[in-house]
């Protein structure tokens, strides 16, 4: 499919600009109360009730850009990122829908695999609510992040996408701290130039050149899915964990070790709030699969990548210098993770 800059970018704004003014048919109607965008998408809330439309993107070589470019590419992206949302919180993903722009209007219809345009119906979260801004609020306590172990750890066993044969976990690590390597030079500098000083990068390449025989076995069963479950895409409904926008678009995360999924999640406890309150998400994620241990390098790799990949994040997020800072601070101690 040939496109152009002028293509997508005029029919994403038509589409954004009817939803918006209310000129919707189908499975939608009415002009939504509140309309926030984000790098990827437009978020359309209406009462209780959400609809995200992801942007298309005329540059196919970027490495984010590129999977929403409007291309078989973007709708098989679509239907993993659907799926896999939708097995994790079922509750709060309800349904995708095909949208068409006919005439001035947006058609909004059962999805069809072989439109471009989705919107995806969510039930509505208060984002002050997150375990992100719990944690900077200290409203958090061992009973709920024990059940977020237990409840990660189970979403992740019984989640059906099959893992590629194609797929080994030094590979996948490999290509993961390529990117990270970009996404810290692309930060401020002030964090930029402390992530490179304090040389984890190169410990992480290191790392996987002494591990690379072991890691390039590690394929099949060894590996699940992996899904970006940082703190900001985790809430609590009913008590039960519920989590948001867990496919990144950038393949290399979409599979690895399981245990990379409780990384993430630990280092943002350990780091915002205290190393004893995390260890009940490892207590419930172990209870699940009756464990008592991980291997230590393994682990200590996972724990120090989702460490980075924080920075990484909330570093290039203004307003997040602070929390950005205090994951600076434990950059001695991640030095450890995999020397």
């Amino acid at each position: 499919m040939s496109v152009t800059t002028d293509w997508s970018t005029k029919y994403d704004r038509l589409i954004f600009t009817a939803i918006c003014s209310g000129q919707v048919t189908g499975a939608l109607s009415g002009v939504p109360d509140k309309v926030i965008e984000s790098g990827l998408a437009h978020i359309f809330f209406y009462g209780d009730t959400v609809y995200k439309l992801y942007k298309t993107h005329d540059d196919k070589g970027h490495f984010i850009r590129g999977v929403l470019a409007p291309t078989d590419q973007r709708t098989a992206f679509m239907r993993h990122d659907f799926s896999l949302n939708k097995h994790f919180s079922d509750s709060i993903y309800q349904e995708m829908y095909s949208v068409y722009f006919r005439q001035g209007r947006v058609e909004v219809l059962p999805f069809d695999e072989t439109s471009i345009y989705t919107l995806i119906k969510m039930d509505r979260l208060d984002f002050d609510t997150n375990l992100h801004e719990r944690l900077l609020r200290d409203e958090v306590d061992a009973e709920c992040l024990f059940l977020l172990g237990y409840e990660t750890a189970h979403a992740v066993d019984t989640c059906p996408i099959t893992i590629p044969d194609t797929v080994n976990w030094y590979d996948l690590a490999n290509e993961r701290v390529t990117f990270l390597r970009q996404f810290t030079a692309w930060l401020p500098i002030e964090f930029a130039t402390t992530v490179q000083a304090s040389n984890i990068l190169e410990l992480l390449d290191t790392h996987l050149s002494k591990y690379r025989d072991e890691y390039l076995s590690l394929k099949g069963e060894a590996l699940t899915v992996n899904i970006d479950n940082h703190d900001e895409n985790v809430f609590f409904k009913n008590g039960k964990p519920q989590f948001i926008d867990l496919l990144p678009p950038m393949s290399c995360w979409w599979f690895g070790l399981p245990y990379a999924n409780l990384s993430n999640l630990m280092v943002n406890v350990e780091t915002l709030h205290s190393v004893a309150l995390a260890k009940h998400i490892e207590r419930g994620y172990f209870k699940y699969f009756a464990i008592t241990s991980l291997p230590k390098h393994t682990y200590g790799f996972t724990h120090a990548f989702a460490h980075m990949i924080s920075i990484a994040h909330f570093g290039s997020v203004p307003g997040k210098e602070a929390v950005t800072r205090q994951y600076i601070q434990r950059l001695p101690e991640v030095k450890r993770w995999v020397q």
